[in-house]
């Protein structure tokens, strides 16, 4: 069994130091059409929060060579603009925001280091897939890839993650949340679960929706439900104090890029951490691990490396990324 990290040492307190607000976000380039190796019936991966990633299958050849042309997908195009403002929109409290967590089955680890991305459900199956859940049907589950985010002061918040898909069978990809300030980078924020409703829309505006349609087709006007003000102030609200929001969500337009926002792995059981360290290119960290860490490692995803550490699930995610040099010492990932 994993050495279980102590109860943790509250981290010294930050001042909040509001990061600058999302700078307005151009079209997306125009996507070419998939190929068919983006077929509908082609296997895929599932997100462990309420909307379903699809991710690229393997192919041959480094890490190091461009994403496969197969990953671009079916495209979604531009997300609808945002809800006008009633108020000025807040800054996003960013120095507050220890990290998103993606929960992926380890299968689907290696495809989404190789295409760098974690992608939707529709970019993914396109526009001819059985959508069944609820979820996907109510805008956000087949349009979106989701995140939870955590903040420095929740150490409550277990390694192994909260609300669905938070189990040792999962690894939790650890993502900066400077990526919500990326430019072109659509986003909507909820600090609880939607069951897959868009965050800002009501159900009397899923109840206008057309009957039948793939999810493209019915669900994107809920993206322009929700304004900056509403997204910025759910987000500064999930990330502060020190009681963990177990069902935040964060919905990521069509996909999440992990070049330079991904920053580690966490893996609360020693078979998924031996499932990493089998990914091409993988190696052992080889040098004393830190107190309350089972084991150290890192992946290769493009000219980056991806620290990968093993933990008792059971203990505070903030800790264990700082003792692993995935967080700094106030407990941020950047």
């Amino acid at each position: 069994m994993p050495t279980r990290i102590p109860k943790p040492i509250n981290p010294p307190p930050t001042h909040l130091v509001k990061a600058r607000s999302e700078a307005p976000r151009p079209a997306p380039a125009v996507i070419p059409p998939a190929t068919n190796t983006a077929a509908p019936n082609q296997a895929t991966g599932t997100n462990t929060h309420q909307g379903t990633s699809a991710f690229s299958t393997p192919v041959a050849g480094a890490h190091h060579a461009q994403p496969p042309s197969h990953a671009v997908g079916f495209t979604q195009g531009a997300a609808p603009a945002m809800a006008p403002n009633k108020k000025d929109a807040p800054a996003l409290n960013l120095e507050q925001a220890s990290c998103l967590t993606h929960g992926i089955s380890p299968e689907f680890v290696d495809s989404a280091l190789r295409g760098r991305q974690l992608r939707s459900a529709y970019n993914r199956l396109g526009p001819e897939a059985k959508y069944s859940r609820p979820a996907d049907k109510n805008g956000g589950g087949a349009l979106a890839v989701y995140t939870r985010a955590v903040g420095t002061e929740q150490k409550d918040w277990p390694s192994k993650g909260l609300g669905v898909g938070s189990n040792d069978d999962k690894v939790q990809m650890i993502l900066s949340p400077e990526v919500l300030t990326r430019p072109g980078h659509s986003w909507r924020a909820s600090s609880t679960d939607n069951m897959g409703l868009v965050p800002g829309a009501t159900k009397h505006d899923q109840a206008q929706l057309a009957k039948d349609g793939n999810p493209l087709q019915r669900t994107k006007p809920l993206w322009g439900k929700q304004s900056e003000a509403s997204r910025n102030d759910n987000f500064n609200r999930t990330v502060a104090g020190t009681a963990p929001k177990e069902q935040n969500e964060q919905l990521h337009w069509q996909k999440v890029p992990l070049t330079n926002n991904l920053k580690g792995m966490v893996c609360t059981s020693q078979a998924t951490f031996d499932k990493m360290m089998q990914l091409e290119g993988a190696r052992p960290s080889g040098l004393k691990l830190p107190t309350g860490i089972a084991g150290l490692g890192s992946v290769p995803m493009g000219g980056q490396r991806i620290p990968v550490t093993l933990v008792d699930g059971k203990t505070s995610l903030v800790t264990a990324l700082r003792a692993s040099g995935i967080a700094n010492s106030q407990g941020q990932v950047r």
